[in-house]
């Protein structure tokens, strides 16, 4: 997720994801093929049962298995024989093309699923992300805005959105942005909160994120996992220290242990 020019930050390096929002609607389950007759079954090989018990559900539940265990071209074509009337379906096909980061595929499939139902916050979601990866940021500022237009309250895509801003060098929206996403869900920035998909953005805009969430947590006095986030900025090359003397989201933080260790650490006594 190459480097675009912008105006330098901090003298710093790190990388950051966009969160793509999977359709709620429609979960993926690695379940199991249900028992179809009585007395022990005939014996076969792994593979064979495996492949028996996938034929046996209808396409969009054998493409939604095969997502589940990262088959993404072989539930492309599952897919593709299920009901192609349905935005979600169309929404599902674009998520796996992204995972296979063939973008302008997933960008059309998404397209599609908004063509069929344009309210389909998910898929506007997703076809945001498709442009935060081919570094159109404003546009994927646009259909970021737009999928919460038409959503609940979303903390994914609340952070999504500030991610955009940040690339956009618009820190101050970005960081309100961050701030929305956390207020709703403190575990958003988690990395097994939701599916990633690798993003684009300058060296210097990268650390600005890993920077803005550890102030996040630390005004939240969530002080271990802001300490996490400083950990990743100043081991990517953040060296500012007067900027961390004089944070004020950082008061606390600076009288721990573990804040002087860091600094010891990262010889910024």
């Amino acid at each position: 997720m190459g480097e675009i020019p912008s105006k330098p930050l901090f003298s710093v390096k790190l990388w950051f994801a966009v969160a793509i929002l999977a359709a709620a609607a429609n979960p993926v389950f690695a379940s199991q093929a249900p028992q179809t007759a009585a007395g022990p079954p005939p014996k076969a090989s792994v593979a064979e049962r495996k492949t028996l018990s996938l034929e046996e559900f209808p396409a969009e539940k054998k493409a939604d298995i095969l997502m589940a265990r990262g088959e993404y071209a072989a539930a492309i074509k599952a897919y593709q024989q299920s009901d192609l009337k349905s935005p979600i379906v169309w929404n599902n096909i674009g998520m796996a093309y992204h995972h296979l980061f063939a973008l302008d595929e997933a960008r059309k499939a998404y397209q599609h699923a908004l063509a069929l139902n344009p309210r389909f916050a998910a898929a506007s979601n997703n076809l945001a992300a498709v442009y935060y990866g081919q570094h159109e940021f404003k546009v994927a500022e646009h259909w970021y805005k737009r999928a919460l237009k038409h959503s609940n309250e979303s903390a994914v895509i609340y952070c999504n959105l500030g991610t955009a801003y940040f690339a956009e060098d618009k820190m101050k929206k970005g960081l309100k942005m961050y701030q929305k996403a956390f207020a709703i869900d403190q575990g958003v920035f988690a990395p097994n909160q939701a599916a990633m998909v690798e993003g684009g953005g300058s060296r210097e805009q990268r650390v600005a994120i890993n920077y803005y969430i550890a102030q996040t947590f630390a005004s939240a006095g969530k002080q271990e996992q802001a300490l996490v986030y400083l950990r990743k900025a100043m081991d990517e090359g953040f060296r500012d220290r007067k900027r961390l003397d004089e944070d004020k989201d950082f008061a606390v933080l600076r009288t721990t242990p573990e804040f002087q260790q860091l600094l010891n650490q990262e010889n910024l006594n």
